[in-house]
């Protein structure tokens, strides 16, 4: 009786098997995802961090920015294959020089077609109100120079450009303002708030398709999903973008200026 129940048991373990270890693969897939997400993640943040600190010294321009957004960025390599070349093949995965991480961004920027940086302080609001007409400083030389005597090599601008001050803070008004629904001051103003927008490809197979499809349900209508939606149809099937987002908040060290019409601060490409 005993032999009989042994022998009826055999075999009783690999249906138990074959309906655990497909779940257990998926969970590990998943887990593998999420980490290299993390990573992802990460690099965006420092990215977006390092784009802020450009525009920071750069008059809060957006092409600067994005520049340097898509340089940090191509550490995760997610190129179009057509636009692939050995230029930016060694750029990603061999001992690159510069011209060829050059390539590899340019090729980075190609493949993702959205804006990458947004600037979400100062807005048009604040900078119609803090604005003010400077003039910068131009190299001169000989009697153009009004004070060569004591050395001087510059001289100011003939025309004036539009920007909010950041020199001599401690010297100007520093009251609040009821401006943007809040009160601010000059010292609020010179803050630069930047978001940045990165489509992450999904790259473990199974993982990818249940992660995406997930998110894609609650967030479908979000507008940085959408451009990422545009990402998967451009890249090919079995393809899975999900928008990344960065946000980082750091102090002028440049006069905030309109981009693209910096003598007239109207029509502003950078806000």
């Amino acid at each position: 009786m005993i032999l009989n129940l042994k022998l009826s048991q055999r075999g009783q373990a690999l249906p138990e098997m074959l309906i655990a270890f497909p779940l257990v693969v998926i969970l590990v897939m998943g887990i593998v995802q999420i980490s290299l997400l993390y990573r992802g993640k990460a690099t965006v943040n420092n990215a977006t961090f390092l784009a802020a600190r450009s525009g920071a010294l750069n008059h809060g321009f957006t092409a600067k920015m994005e520049a340097v957004f898509w340089s940090r960025m191509v550490a995760l390599g997610h190129i179009k294959p057509e636009l692939r070349s050995s230029a930016t093949t060694e750029g990603l995965f061999g001992n690159p020089d510069t011209a060829k991480l050059l390539a590899s961004k340019v090729a980075l920027a190609a493949s993702h077609i959205y804006k990458p940086i947004e600037i979400v302080w100062p807005n048009r609001e604040i900078f119609d109100y803090f604005a003010v007409p400077v003039k910068d400083l131009e190299p001169c030389s000989g009697a153009g120079c009004p004070f060569q005597e004591y050395g001087g090599a510059f001289k100011p601008a003939e025309k004036s450009v539009f920007e909010i001050p950041v020199d001599n803070l401690d010297a100007r008004n520093t009251s609040l303002h009821n401006i943007a629904s809040g009160k601010v001051n000059l010292a609020d103003a010179n803050l630069l708030s930047v978001r940045s927008r990165y489509c992450y490809d999904l790259e473990v197979p199974v993982a990818n398709f249940i992660i995406w499809r997930t998110l894609r349900a609650v967030n479908g209508a979000n507008a940085d999903w959408q451009a990422c939606e545009l990402m998967s149809a451009s890249f090919g099937n079995n393809r899975y973008f999900i928008p990344v987002v960065g946000h980082t908040v750091i102090r002028m060290q440049s006069g905030f200026r309109c981009e693209g019409d910096e003598e007239a601060g109207v029509n502003c490409e950078n806000i």
